[in-house]
C-alpha cells in the first residue's frame, strides 16, 4: 500500500475529518486525502507554516521537543504530530474533536508510515 491508501485509510477511521495529510517541513504535499474539495496545496504549505511556528517557540523556550499539536476554531479543530524525515502528518476536522480517538489513530499509524518513508 502506498502513502495515499495509508492517509485515506486514516481519514475513513476519523469521524467529521475533512483532509488528513502528511506535508513536509518546506510545506510541500508528501500525501494528502480530502473529503472536500480543498485546495491541498495551500492545505499542506499552511499546516507546516503552523508547526515550523510552534516548534520554534518550543525550541527557544527550551521547552523540549514536539511530541504534538492542535489548535481549535468555533467550527474546525486542527491535529497533528511530527514524524520522521521532516514530515508531519495532520488532520483537518470539524468541531467536535475526539481528541484521544485521534491521538491513539496516529499513534497506530505513524509507525506505518514512517516505514513505508524509508
Amino acid at each position: 500500500m502506498e502513502l495515499e491508501g495509508i492517509v485515506r485509510n486514516l481519514s475513513e477511521e476519523i469521524v467529521d475529518v475533512i483532509v488528513v495529510g502528511i506535508t513536509g517541513r518546506d510545506g510541500l504535499p508528501v500525501a494528502i486525502y480530502a473529503k472536500e474539495n480543498f485546495e491541498v496545496a495551500l492545505v499542506s504549505a499552511e499546516i507546516a507554516s503552523i508547526c515550523d511556528g510552534i516548534e520554534t517557540s518550543i525550541r527557544n523556550l527550551n521547552l523540549g521537543n514536539v511530541s504534538e499539536f492542535y489548535t481549535l476554531t468555533d467550527k474546525y479543530g486542527i491535529f497533528g504530530v511530527p514524524i520522521k524525515y521532516d514530515c508531519y502528518l495532520f488532520a483537518v476536522l470539524r468541531q467536535p474533536l475526539n481528541l484521544g480517538k485521534i491521538r491513539i489513530l496516529f499513534k497506530k499509524y505513524v509507525p506505518k508510515i514512517e516505514e513505508m518513508m524509508k
